[in-house]
């Protein structure tokens, strides 16, 4: 998030360890975890803080589906911890959190909930019109695909995830969405992101790592051509974390789970400063 300095240069508090915590896995360290609070300035809405706190783990030679299933581990044993069981919520909406969580791609989850075909950025006004045919006034031709893409998933595809019941992990994002994912091999259009959410609320963003340092300099420069067009801030391109892409980068997997959002899950507990240490322990033990 960007904030002043008295001395007019541009500064920017951390929106996420990110970066640090990968050059680690660069030097060496095969399961890392931190619990820090973050600050993002772009997002407004009832589930979006400008400050918040998370808890954000990386795990040498794994990939997305294992970080999907750390997150459903993690989520049960803060939900046993707690004395809630299997069931969190309210009686009139309780979600189920037993495994296996239920998966479905990006394009799937809209072509189920939303009947709506999900194309690519190339050719925005294809979504923007499959949006409309599908009824969805709030989609203009003024959107752009970004635009149009998130009002269909959090006006159609996550109240349809919430009423599922279940935890579900929502996978293969397209690669614009995910500038530090590996892309999948089958398909360089969709990248190995996963979004976990339980009772249609979003807990957790992980994927499988972008190791390679020529691809994600790219994929940086990208994404700030992207932002400049937008009209939002541009950050600089972090060459430190590239340096250590270029130094090696194991083949890894890593998470973001928003804390805050965990609790407001989970309802009652306690005991939650020893949850983190005995899980990660336990992690270390498998």
């Amino acid at each position: 998030m960007r904030v002043g300095r008295t001395d007019g240069r541009p500064a920017w508090l951390i929106t996420s360890p990110e970066h640090h915590m990968k050059r680690l896995l660069c030097d060496g360290e095969r399961r890392i975890f931190q619990i820090c609070r973050c600050f993002r300035g772009e997002e407004a809405t009832p589930h979006h803080r400008a400050e918040f706190t998370m808890v954000e783990w990386y795990r040498r030679d794994a990939d997305y589906q294992q970080i999907a299933t750390d997150v459903e581990q993690l989520v049960l044993f803060v939900a046993n911890k707690c004395g809630l069981g299997l069931q969190v919520g309210p009686a009139d909406a309780l979600v189920d959190l037993s495994s296996p969580w239920s998966q479905w791609s990006v394009a799937d989850a809209f072509a189920e909930f939303a009947q709506i075909e999900l194309t690519g950025p190339e050719d925005p006004s294809a979504l923007r019109h499959a949006a409309q045919r599908a009824n969805m006034s709030s989609v203009t031709d003024e959107d752009d695909w970004e635009t149009a893409f998130y009002k269909i998933l959090l006006e159609r595809v996550e109240p349809a995830l919430a009423r599922t019941g279940r935890g579900v992990h929502l996978l293969d994002w397209p690669a614009p969405m995910a500038a530090l994912a590996r892309l999948k091999e089958d398909d360089l259009s969709v990248a190995e992101r996963v979004e976990s959410y339980a009772g249609g609320l979003e807990l957790a963003n992980g994927f499988s790592e972008l190791t390679d340092p020529r691809q994600q300099r790219r994929r940086f420069y990208q994404e700030r051509r992207r932002r400049r067009k937008q009209q939002r801030d541009v950050f600089p391109v972090d060459e430190s974390f590239l340096r250590g892409l270029a130094m090696g980068m194991p083949s890894s997997a890593g998470v973001a789970l928003g804390l805050d959002r965990l609790l407001l899950l989970i309802g009652p507990y306690n005991d939650l400063h020893h949850v983190a240490p005995h899980f990660m322990e336990h992690r270390e033990k498998e």
